[in-house]
């Protein structure tokens, strides 16, 4: 029965992604998309897909981590013995492995669109698909760590504050304020700024060269420069990830949980 739900929840998403009925006619939500650009709307459901991947997939793995430490059932892995890392490695490779598939079957949706209304195949839903599955495993990682220290929902308090996109506006607010400001006020100003200047370096930054690839997630069409800046997100992803883990696995040493 909780499949079934489980089930239904997803055909339902789908349906409301998509559009269905409406109009006196009776039409159907993919023949009204015949009136609208369909480009669009693929890259519309290729960015929302991801979007909902990039928010589950650490998800799991924030509940799949606090889950074992928060009932101590890790204990009976430790005393095997079995080191941290290597329960750290089998629950990360186990999210890696479900980010895949999801990925994947973005990538088989999108695909099959591309065929059903004759459209060209943009290979730009390629690096989309691949760069926000990078961008997964950053949050991944970052999630990993903060499971070892924080609860489920202090970690996703903690996520949601300290953002490395509202650090950076923060700054930019600062420096207009100490523009303006004089005196113990301006001082003020300089000291939170050289503050939130450190939180901010010490920030991942969890969705790298933005900037260089948003042409891409528009139109699905890139160059090679675009295919070097791919590479680099995924060094600096798998960088970023294996930091963390080594951080996790330290600090997991460290705590009692045996």
């Amino acid at each position: 029965m909780k499949g079934f739900r489980w089930y239904a929840l997803v055909v339902a998403s789908l349906t409301y992604l998509f559009g269905c009925g409406g109009g006196d006619g009776g039409d159907t939500g993919l023949q009204q998309i015949t009136f609208i650009d369909k480009g669009a709307v693929i890259i519309t459901a290729a960015s929302q897909l991801s979007n909902f991947a990039t928010i589950i997939i650490p998800a799991l793995g924030l509940m799949l981590i606090s889950h074992h430490l928060g009932n101590r059932s890790i204990k009976m892995v430790f005393t095997k013995p079995c080191p941290p890392e290597a329960w750290l490695v089998s629950s990360s490779i186990s999210a890696v492995i479900v980010a895949a598939l999801f990925y994947i079957g973005i990538f088989l949706i999108c695909t099959m669109l591309f065929a059903v209304w004759s459209i060209q195949f943009q290979w730009g839903l390629v690096f989309v698909l691949l760069n926000d599955f990078a961008h997964t495993l950053i949050w991944l990682g970052y999630i990993t760590f903060l499971a070892v220290f924080f609860r489920p929902v202090v970690a996703v308090l903690f996520v949601i504050i300290f953002q490395e996109g509202s650090f950076y506006y923060l700054k930019l607010l600062l420096i207009s304020g100490i523009k303006t400001a004089t005196g113990s006020l301006a001082l003020f100003l300089k000291l939170a700024k050289g503050l939130v200047d450190v939180i901010y370096m010490l920030l991942p930054l969890t969705n790298p060269f933005q900037e260089k690839t948003e042409h891409v997630y528009k139109s699905l069409r890139g160059g090679d420069a675009d295919w070097l800046t791919l590479i680099a997100t995924w060094g600096y992803a798998l960088g970023i990830s294996l930091f963390f883990f080594l951080l996790a696995g330290y600090f997991l040493k460290k705590k009692r949980l045996i």
